[in-house]
């Protein structure tokens, strides 16, 4: 096997890691929060795929990296690479690395945490996926943006409890 076929095996195994994690961890959630506590069997299911969360995002962040380094030995132009579609992707990794950090500063909330996982991990794939969309930057970010915000409120909406009087 050479280095390319490696490391583009290697990304996809980390994409469907971290999206992978990010959906079970989402199901997870919602279904150990119905009745408003993770309990410790709950608790250590979300560490697991939470550790297949991270784990994907340093294998996609890894190989991410080596392919960069290997068009860039085998003198790849880089407006072949740097495309709207490539940068949004980038974008979109970054806000998977500080979302956590974010929550763990309390900047947001696990509530909007989570959906933004979600979505950012599916986004993350389908860019790194669809290799032949034709959309500006900022066409995607307003799409990635949309998803995100349909995201939150409808967890906020159908997942949250609901004060009942």
């Amino acid at each position: 096997m050479d280095w390319h076929s490696f490391l583009v095996i290697s990304h996809v195994i980390g994409a469907v890691f971290g999206a992978g994690g990010a959906t079970m961890a989402e199901v997870f959630s919602i279904k150990a929060l119905k009745d408003g506590v993770i309990n410790e069997t709950e608790n250590d299911f979300l560490k697991t795929i939470y550790f297949f969360i991270r784990l994907g995002l340093f294998i996609l962040i890894l190989s991410g990296f080596g392919l960069l380094l290997l068009y860039r030995m085998e003198g790849v132009a880089p407006e072949t690479i740097y495309t709207d579609n490539f940068i949004a992707k980038l974008l979109i990794v970054l806000v998977i690395i500080f979302n956590p950090l974010l929550v763990q500063a309390k900047i947001i909330s696990y509530s909007v945490s989570s959906p933004l996982s979600l979505v950012s991990w599916y986004a993350a794939l389908i860019l790194g996926a669809w290799r032949t969309l034709d959309a500006s930057f900022f066409s995607i970010v307003g799409v990635y943006l949309a998803a995100v915000l349909i995201a939150v409120f409808a967890v906020k909406y159908f997942y949250e409890p609901r004060v009942k009087n």
